[in-house]
């Protein structure tokens, strides 16, 4: 069985805190046995933490875990230029760790963001338990986005874009007016890459409760671009996931736009 890489997470974000408290710079070997690993497998947790700091931006607690003869993070560290590293490692020395809950503290040995949205697509209804474990919203948005890219099979539900780089989770009903279940219930999101997820957010692209997509009454100024890109999808259908439990809230997409339910 492969190592959970959450679980393991979880475990060594307590200890880089106590580490950042204490100003020191432990080594790839020196938290390997922390969570059981080898030095080369550390980069497998500390990715999920440099994720997270990213997401929410805090400074890249990561960053401190360094190579013994560098000194400097590894490859994979992306969250800071390393020319500059003394500055993010002050950044994460001063950083009030204490008032941040461990974003992994719930994911147990058997949990991991697969899992999770796993049990998501399998029964939606399942969502509230699932966000008692995900209560971080970077965290949440992880297992909420994993569980879309399952539900749409990968694919932008209006242009089929399949680039997993571009594709996002867009709520329905937005966060702030969310309950609990629904900030990571698949039936509050939709599958959007980046340029349509912005567009729906921003309120330029409708969707109906038959989920019909519409534009909004700017396509008069759209230019050429714009029009293959955004306006000719008006009037047509969201590619909604083949599973009737995991296609959108009818009931939320009414909320969102102001009627009730």
């Amino acid at each position: 069985m492969s190592k959970n890489w959450e679980h393991a997470a979880g475990i060594l974000w307590s200890h880089l805190v106590k580490f950042a408290k204490e100003e020191k710079l432990p080594t790839y070997s020196d938290v390997a046995p922390i969570i059981q690993t080898n030095p080369l497998s550390v980069r497998n947790a500390l990715e999920l933490i440099q994720q997270y700091c990213l997401d929410t931006k805090l400074p890249p607690l990561s960053s401190i875990v360094v190579g013994k003869n560098s000194g400097l993070p590894g490859d994979g560290f992306i969250a800071w230029d390393v020319d500059d590293i003394k500055t993010a490692h002050e950044k994460v020395f001063i950083y009030p760790w204490a008032s941040i809950d461990n974003p992994f503290g719930d994911f147990e040995a058997q949990d991991s963001i697969a899992t999770l949205s796993k049990r998501l697509i399998d029964n939606p209804d399942n969502a509230d338990q699932v966000y008692q474990k995900v209560k971080a919203r970077g965290i949440a948005q992880q297992v909420f986005r994993s569980a879309l890219l399952k539900a749409y099979n990968g694919k932008c539900a209006i242009c089929e874009l399949s680039y997993k780089e571009a594709l996002e989770a867009a709520h329905i009903l937005p966060w702030t007016r969310c309950s609990v279940s629904e900030r990571i219930s698949p039936c509050n999101g939709i599958l959007l890459c980046s340029n349509h997820h912005h567009l729906f957010d921003s309120g330029l692209i409708r969707i109906s409760v038959d989920y019909e997509i519409s534009i909004s009454n700017n396509k008069s100024r759209a230019t050429k671009t714009d029009n293959s890109s955004v306006s000719v999808y008006d009037g047509k259908f969201l590619i909604l996931p083949k599973e009737s439990k995991l296609k959108p809230s009818k009931a939320l997409i009414e909320e969102r736009y102001g009627k009730k339910h």
